[in-house]
Protein backbone atom coordinates (compact mmCIF):
# COMPACT_ATOMS: atom_id res chain seq x y z
CA UNK A 1 0.00 0.00 0.00
CA UNK A 2 1.47 3.48 -1.22
CA UNK A 3 2.40 6.01 2.00
CA UNK A 4 -0.15 8.57 2.17
CA UNK A 5 2.51 10.98 3.84
CA UNK A 6 4.88 10.45 0.93
CA UNK A 7 1.54 11.47 -1.72
CA UNK A 8 1.14 14.24 0.43
CA UNK A 9 4.33 15.44 -0.37
CA UNK A 10 4.42 14.93 -3.57
CA UNK A 11 0.67 16.96 -4.12
CA UNK A 12 2.44 19.13 -2.35
CA UNK A 13 5.74 19.29 -4.72
CA UNK A 14 2.82 19.93 -7.58
CA UNK A 15 1.45 22.70 -6.39
CA UNK A 16 4.24 24.65 -4.68
CA UNK A 17 7.16 23.23 -7.29
CA UNK A 18 9.85 23.12 -4.85
CA UNK A 19 11.25 20.95 -2.28
CA UNK A 20 12.42 23.58 -0.12
CA UNK A 21 8.79 25.17 -0.01
CA UNK A 22 6.85 22.18 0.78
CA UNK A 23 10.08 21.92 3.38
CA UNK A 24 8.50 24.83 4.73
CA UNK A 25 5.16 24.03 4.58
CA UNK A 26 5.24 20.54 6.26
CA UNK A 27 7.76 22.08 8.84
CA UNK A 28 10.50 18.95 7.55
CA UNK A 29 13.90 19.51 6.32
CA UNK A 30 14.40 19.63 2.76
CA UNK A 31 16.55 16.45 2.54
CA UNK A 32 13.31 14.76 4.55
CA UNK A 33 11.46 15.93 1.66
CA UNK A 34 13.75 14.44 -0.83
CA UNK A 35 14.71 11.36 0.69
CA UNK A 36 10.39 10.32 1.06
CA UNK A 37 9.57 11.46 -2.31
CA UNK A 38 13.38 9.22 -3.28
CA UNK A 39 11.09 6.13 -1.35
CA UNK A 40 7.70 6.89 -3.08
CA UNK A 41 9.62 6.66 -6.40
CA UNK A 42 10.65 3.31 -5.08
CA UNK A 43 7.29 2.36 -3.84
CA UNK A 44 5.69 2.92 -6.90
CA UNK A 45 8.38 1.45 -9.63
CA UNK A 46 8.18 4.94 -11.29
CA UNK A 47 10.32 7.83 -12.45
CA UNK A 48 8.57 10.65 -10.88
CA UNK A 49 11.08 13.29 -10.75
CA UNK A 50 13.44 14.68 -13.38
CA UNK A 51 16.37 17.08 -13.35
CA UNK A 52 16.00 19.86 -15.75
CA UNK A 53 19.41 22.75 -15.41
CA UNK A 54 19.52 23.00 -11.40
CA UNK A 55 15.92 22.51 -11.10
CA UNK A 56 13.93 19.27 -9.94
CA UNK A 57 10.48 18.92 -11.95
CA UNK A 58 7.64 16.33 -12.08
CA UNK A 59 7.85 13.91 -14.93
CA UNK A 60 4.95 13.18 -16.84
CA UNK A 61 3.91 10.40 -14.68
CA UNK A 62 4.79 12.27 -11.38
CA UNK A 63 2.18 14.62 -12.68
CA UNK A 64 -0.41 11.77 -13.60
CA UNK A 65 -0.01 10.32 -10.01
CA UNK A 66 -0.59 13.69 -8.58
CA UNK A 67 -3.70 14.26 -10.45
CA UNK A 68 -4.81 10.70 -9.30
CA UNK A 69 -4.22 10.82 -5.58
CA UNK A 70 -5.25 14.38 -4.90
CA UNK A 71 -9.11 13.65 -4.80
CA UNK A 72 -8.07 10.64 -3.00
CA UNK A 73 -6.19 13.07 0.07
CA UNK A 74 -9.29 15.26 -0.47
CA UNK A 75 -11.58 12.29 0.58
CA UNK A 76 -9.22 10.90 3.22
CA UNK A 77 -9.33 14.69 4.83
CA UNK A 78 -13.24 14.55 4.67
CA UNK A 79 -13.29 11.44 6.06
CA UNK A 80 -11.21 12.82 9.39
CA UNK A 81 -12.74 15.64 9.68
CA UNK A 82 -15.88 13.94 9.83
CA UNK A 83 -14.69 12.02 12.96
CA UNK A 84 -13.24 14.61 14.35
CA UNK A 85 -16.16 16.75 14.17
CA UNK A 86 -18.70 15.54 16.95
CA UNK A 87 -18.12 17.76 20.13
CA UNK A 88 -21.27 20.10 20.61
CA UNK A 89 -18.60 22.99 21.25
CA UNK A 90 -17.73 24.48 18.21
CA UNK A 91 -13.70 24.66 18.61
CA UNK A 92 -10.81 23.66 16.30
CA UNK A 93 -8.51 26.01 14.17
CA UNK A 94 -9.81 27.56 10.82
CA UNK A 95 -6.91 28.92 8.76
CA UNK A 96 -7.83 32.31 6.47
CA UNK A 97 -5.80 34.03 3.98
CA UNK A 98 -6.61 37.21 2.34
CA UNK A 99 -6.19 40.37 0.23
CA UNK A 100 -5.27 43.61 2.30
CA UNK A 101 -8.71 45.30 1.45
CA UNK A 102 -10.90 42.61 2.10
CA UNK A 103 -8.38 41.45 5.19
CA UNK A 104 -9.47 44.89 6.58
CA UNK A 105 -13.06 45.34 5.74
CA UNK A 106 -14.63 41.76 5.64
CA UNK A 107 -12.39 39.20 7.06
CA UNK A 108 -10.99 40.83 10.59
CA UNK A 109 -14.29 42.38 11.81
CA UNK A 110 -15.84 38.59 10.79
CA UNK A 111 -13.61 37.26 13.19
CA UNK A 112 -14.41 39.64 15.71
CA UNK A 113 -17.49 38.64 15.78
CA UNK A 114 -16.45 35.00 15.90
CA UNK A 115 -13.80 35.25 18.67
CA UNK A 116 -16.98 36.43 20.39
CA UNK A 117 -19.52 33.84 20.17
CA UNK A 118 -16.97 30.86 19.34
CA UNK A 119 -13.84 31.91 21.56
CA UNK A 120 -12.85 28.21 21.49
CA UNK A 121 -12.54 28.59 17.75
CA UNK A 122 -9.13 29.12 17.21
CA UNK A 123 -8.49 31.75 13.76
CA UNK A 124 -4.87 32.09 12.26
CA UNK A 125 -4.84 35.12 9.55
CA UNK A 126 -2.61 36.14 6.95
CA UNK A 127 -2.33 38.59 4.00
CA UNK A 128 -1.39 37.39 0.79
CA UNK A 129 -2.08 38.25 -2.77
CA UNK A 130 -4.65 36.41 -4.69
CA UNK A 131 -2.25 34.58 -6.86
CA UNK A 132 -0.25 33.01 -3.37
CA UNK A 133 -3.35 32.52 -1.63
CA UNK A 134 -4.74 29.86 -3.96
CA UNK A 135 -1.50 27.61 -3.73
CA UNK A 136 -1.37 27.81 -0.23
CA UNK A 137 -5.02 26.57 0.03
CA UNK A 138 -4.52 23.90 -2.33
CA UNK A 139 -1.73 23.20 -0.64
CA UNK A 140 -3.54 22.74 3.26
CA UNK A 141 -1.78 25.86 4.67
CA UNK A 142 -5.07 27.38 5.04
CA UNK A 143 -8.31 26.41 5.05
CA UNK A 144 -9.89 29.73 3.73
CA UNK A 145 -8.65 32.30 0.87
CA UNK A 146 -10.41 35.34 -0.06
CA UNK A 147 -9.27 36.44 -3.82
CA UNK A 148 -10.40 39.13 -5.96
CA UNK A 149 -9.61 39.14 -10.23
CA UNK A 150 -10.81 41.82 -12.53
CA UNK A 151 -10.90 39.01 -15.24
CA UNK A 152 -12.59 35.45 -13.62
CA UNK A 153 -9.32 33.56 -14.10
CA UNK A 154 -10.08 30.15 -15.65
CA UNK A 155 -7.75 28.14 -13.32
CA UNK A 156 -9.75 29.56 -10.29
CA UNK A 157 -12.80 26.99 -10.65
CA UNK A 158 -11.49 23.39 -9.89
CA UNK A 159 -13.29 20.13 -9.08
CA UNK A 160 -11.66 20.18 -5.38
CA UNK A 161 -12.42 23.68 -4.62
CA UNK A 162 -15.61 25.06 -3.28
CA UNK A 163 -16.16 28.66 -4.95
CA UNK A 164 -18.83 31.55 -3.75
CA UNK A 165 -18.68 35.33 -4.93
CA UNK A 166 -18.93 37.75 -1.91
CA UNK A 167 -19.28 40.48 -4.23
CA UNK A 168 -17.70 43.06 -6.97
CA UNK A 169 -15.92 46.00 -6.69
CA UNK A 170 -14.52 49.09 -9.32
CA UNK A 171 -11.78 51.06 -9.24
CA UNK A 172 -11.32 54.56 -8.45
CA UNK A 173 -8.90 57.61 -9.36
CA UNK A 174 -7.59 59.14 -5.95
CA UNK A 175 -6.71 63.39 -6.35
CA UNK A 176 -6.61 65.94 -3.98
CA UNK A 177 -8.17 69.19 -3.66
CA UNK A 178 -6.04 70.89 -5.29
CA UNK A 179 -5.74 68.78 -8.61
CA UNK A 180 -7.94 70.18 -11.68
CA UNK A 181 -8.82 66.45 -12.09
CA UNK A 182 -11.23 67.49 -8.75
CA UNK A 183 -13.53 69.31 -11.54
CA UNK A 184 -14.62 65.91 -13.23
CA UNK A 185 -17.18 63.50 -12.16
CA UNK A 186 -14.86 60.24 -14.13
CA UNK A 187 -11.57 60.14 -15.96
CA UNK A 188 -10.24 58.13 -18.27
CA UNK A 189 -6.63 56.35 -17.86
CA UNK A 190 -5.44 58.48 -20.67
CA UNK A 191 -6.86 61.53 -19.12
CA UNK A 192 -3.61 60.39 -16.47
CA UNK A 193 -1.15 60.44 -18.75
CA UNK A 194 0.70 63.79 -17.84
CA UNK A 195 0.52 63.03 -13.58
CA UNK A 196 2.77 61.99 -11.15
CA UNK A 197 1.75 58.47 -9.66
CA UNK A 198 2.29 56.90 -6.49
CA UNK A 199 1.38 52.76 -7.21
CA UNK A 200 2.17 49.77 -5.26
CA UNK A 201 5.24 47.44 -5.18
CA UNK A 202 6.05 45.51 -8.69
CA UNK A 203 4.40 42.00 -8.56
CA UNK A 204 1.44 42.89 -7.07
CA UNK A 205 -1.50 42.03 -8.72
CA UNK A 206 -2.91 45.35 -8.85
CA UNK A 207 0.31 47.29 -9.49
CA UNK A 208 0.84 44.75 -12.82
CA UNK A 209 -3.23 45.52 -13.33
CA UNK A 210 -2.70 49.39 -13.45
CA UNK A 211 0.39 49.27 -15.04
CA UNK A 212 -1.42 47.36 -18.02
CA UNK A 213 -4.02 49.74 -18.28
CA UNK A 214 -1.44 52.83 -18.75
CA UNK A 215 -0.15 50.72 -21.23
CA UNK A 216 -2.80 49.97 -22.90
CA UNK A 217 -3.59 53.53 -22.81
CA UNK A 218 -0.22 54.52 -24.68
CA UNK A 219 2.00 55.26 -22.03
CA UNK A 220 4.47 54.30 -18.95
CA UNK A 221 2.97 55.98 -15.76
CA UNK A 222 5.61 58.41 -14.11
CA UNK A 223 5.73 56.44 -10.78
CA UNK A 224 6.96 58.69 -7.89
CA UNK A 225 6.51 56.90 -4.79
CA UNK A 226 5.67 53.08 -4.08
CA UNK A 227 4.28 51.79 -1.15
CA UNK A 228 2.42 48.93 0.42
CA UNK A 229 0.12 51.13 3.13
CA UNK A 230 -3.00 51.98 1.31
CA UNK A 231 -3.09 54.60 4.09
CA UNK A 232 0.61 56.14 2.72
CA UNK A 233 -0.82 56.31 -0.67
CA UNK A 234 -3.77 58.68 0.33
CA UNK A 235 -1.38 60.31 2.25
CA UNK A 236 0.67 61.19 -0.84
CA UNK A 237 -2.16 62.05 -2.96
CA UNK A 238 -3.67 64.49 -0.15
CA UNK A 239 -0.39 66.16 -0.58
CA UNK A 240 -0.80 66.86 -4.18
CA UNK A 241 2.49 65.30 -5.17
CA UNK A 242 0.42 62.01 -7.17
CA UNK A 243 -2.35 60.31 -8.37
CA UNK A 244 -3.19 57.21 -7.38
CA UNK A 245 -5.83 54.07 -8.58
CA UNK A 246 -7.52 52.18 -5.32
CA UNK A 247 -10.60 49.81 -5.12
CA UNK A 248 -13.16 51.11 -3.44
CA UNK A 249 -12.81 48.90 -0.98
CA UNK A 250 -9.34 49.94 0.14
CA UNK A 251 -10.59 53.30 0.37
CA UNK A 252 -13.53 52.90 3.36
CA UNK A 253 -11.59 54.80 5.53
CA UNK A 254 -10.31 57.92 3.41
CA UNK A 255 -8.07 60.48 4.44
CA UNK A 256 -8.81 64.03 4.58
CA UNK A 257 -7.97 65.73 1.23
CA UNK A 258 -8.72 62.58 -1.08
CA UNK A 259 -10.97 63.01 -3.43
CA UNK A 260 -12.77 60.20 -5.43
CA UNK A 261 -13.36 59.80 -9.18
CA UNK A 262 -14.93 57.35 -10.71
CA UNK A 263 -12.32 55.34 -13.76
CA UNK A 264 -14.05 55.51 -17.13
CA UNK A 265 -14.61 52.75 -18.66
CA UNK A 266 -15.30 51.27 -15.22
CA UNK A 267 -12.86 48.41 -13.74
CA UNK A 268 -14.29 45.79 -11.74
CA UNK A 269 -13.10 43.07 -9.79
CA UNK A 270 -14.92 39.83 -8.22
CA UNK A 271 -14.10 39.19 -5.23
CA UNK A 272 -14.50 35.64 -4.12
CA UNK A 273 -14.20 33.06 -0.82
CA UNK A 274 -12.83 29.96 -1.96
CA UNK A 275 -12.10 26.40 0.03
CA UNK A 276 -11.67 22.87 -0.45
CA UNK A 277 -14.99 20.71 -0.73
CA UNK A 278 -13.03 18.23 1.48
CA UNK A 279 -13.62 20.35 4.39
CA UNK A 280 -17.33 21.88 3.30
CA UNK A 281 -18.72 19.60 5.84
CA UNK A 282 -16.83 20.87 8.92
CA UNK A 283 -19.01 23.09 11.27
CA UNK A 284 -15.79 25.36 12.20
CA UNK A 285 -15.36 25.89 8.27
CA UNK A 286 -18.82 26.60 7.57
CA UNK A 287 -19.37 28.88 10.74
CA UNK A 288 -16.16 30.73 9.97
CA UNK A 289 -17.78 31.13 5.63
CA UNK A 290 -20.78 32.41 6.95
CA UNK A 291 -19.53 34.95 8.82
CA UNK A 292 -17.60 36.14 6.13
CA UNK A 293 -20.43 36.09 3.93
CA UNK A 294 -22.60 38.45 6.38
CA UNK A 295 -19.86 40.95 6.73
CA UNK A 296 -19.81 40.58 2.53
CA UNK A 297 -23.52 41.96 2.59
CA UNK A 298 -23.35 44.06 4.75
CA UNK A 299 -20.26 46.02 2.77
CA UNK A 300 -21.93 45.55 0.17
CA UNK A 301 -25.44 46.67 0.61
CA UNK A 302 -23.92 49.62 2.59
CA UNK A 303 -21.80 50.97 -0.21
Amino acid sequence: MLNTWRLQLLVQFETLGTMHRVSEVMYISTATVSQQLSLLEKETNTILFEKVGRRVQLTHAGHALAKQVRPVLNELELIENSLSDTSEVIQGTVRITSFSSALHAIVIPAVSKLSKIFPQLQIRLAEMEPDVSLPALDSHQFDLAVVAYFEKPNSLKQNDRSLFELGTDRLMVLVGYDNPLIEHPHVSIAELMEENWVIEPDGTYLSEYTKNLCRNAGFQPNVMAVFQSYSAIQSVVAKNLAIGILPKLAVTEQVEGVHLLDLQPESTRHIYLVARRSQATLRSIQIATEAIKEQSRRVFTDR
